[in-house]
């Protein structure tokens, strides 16, 4: 039962983040590192539900070794810093306002002058996430990887030219 929740999960979550891809080298960390990409390189829904199952996409994020120059880069670096901090990441996000938040930004090269305006999307998509009957029974990194979705969509479709990630 929890391997079918984390599957659909990861599968939702592949949703959210799609529209963030750029380059081969910027792509999605939850599907192009890790042991998942190096099995499922062709394959990437199949990457990610493999690097759930193996280490709950751990690996993944923080090993920025395991494949080749697919893991580097800002956004494989604001997954990072996203899955390293997210209890504060989360809390600063309900705040609206926050150091973790504007060093995450950072990374992914936003202008300062747009951090207010992105986190406010941010914030109103985050709600919606953390009110879903499904989001307490999520792990950490998990929660972390819906997060870094919504970043990604957010700046993908409204923020493109204030963050040159």
């Amino acid at each position: 039962m929890k391997l079918t929740s984390i599957l659909a999960a990861t599968t939702a979550s592949l949703l959210l983040i799609a529209p963030g891809l750029s380059t081969a080298n910027e792509g999605n960390p939850w599907t192009d590192c890790g042991i998942g990409a190096m099995i499922f390189a062709e394959t990437p829904a199949a990457a990610a539900i493999s690097n759930v199952i193996w280490d709950l996409g751990t690996t993944a994020v923080t090993s920025a070794g395991t494949s080749n120059n697919t893991c580097e880069g800002k956004k494989v670096a604001a997954a990072r810093f996203v899955t390293e901090t997210y209890a504060n990441i989360e809390e600063e996000t309900v705040k609206g306002k926050g150091n973790h938040l504007n060093a995450m930004l950072n990374i992914m090269g936003c202008d300062a002058a747009s951090h207010s305006a992105i986190i406010k999307s941010v914030r109103s998509d985050f709600t919606h996430s953390i009110q879903g009957t499904s989001y307490t029974d999520k792990t950490s990194v998990e929660k972390a990887q819906q997060y870094y979705g919504i970043i990604q969509n957010q700046i993908s479709n409204n923020y493109s030219a204030q963050c040159k990630a």
